[in-house]
C-alpha cells in the first residue's frame, strides 16, 4: 500500500503498455542507427570513389553524424516520464524508476 505522496505501483496493463512502448522506441532507434551508418559509409565511399574534395564531403559526414546523435537524444526517452534513458548498463529509468529490462 503506497504512503502519502508515493505513486501506486503500476498495474499489469500499464506494465505491458510501457514495455510495448519501450520496445517500439528501441526498435526505432536501432533501425535509425543502422540507416545513419549506411548513409555515412555510403557518403564516404562515394566521396572517395568519385575523388571529391574533402571540403565538400567532410561537412556532409559531420552533418549526418550530428543528425544521428540528435535523433538518438530526442527519441531515447522513457515512455512513462519522458526522462532520458541510460544508454549503458541501466536497468531502471532514472526519472520514474520503471524497469527497462524485458
Amino acid at each position: 500500500m503506497p504512503q502519502d505522496g508515493e505513486p501506486s505501483p503500476p498495474t499489469d496493463e500499464e506494465r505491458r503498455a510501457f514495455r510495448a512502448a519501450l520496445a517500439a522506441r528501441r526498435e526505432r532507434v536501432e533501425l535509425a542507427s543502422r540507416a545513419f551508418a549506411v548513409v555515412l559509409f555510403g557518403l564516404v565511399a562515394a566521396a572517395v570513389l568519385l575523388r571529391l574534395p574533402e571540403s565538400w564531403w567532410v561537412p556532409a559526414v559531420g552533418f549526418v553524424a550530428v543528425a544521428g546523435l540528435l535523433f538518438r537524444l530526442a527519441n531515447w526517452k522513457c515512455p512513462a516520464c519522458g526522462e532520458r534513458l541510460p544508454t549503458r548498463g541501466g536497468r531502471v529509468c532514472h526519472g520514474c524508476g520503471a524497469p527497462l529490462d524485458e
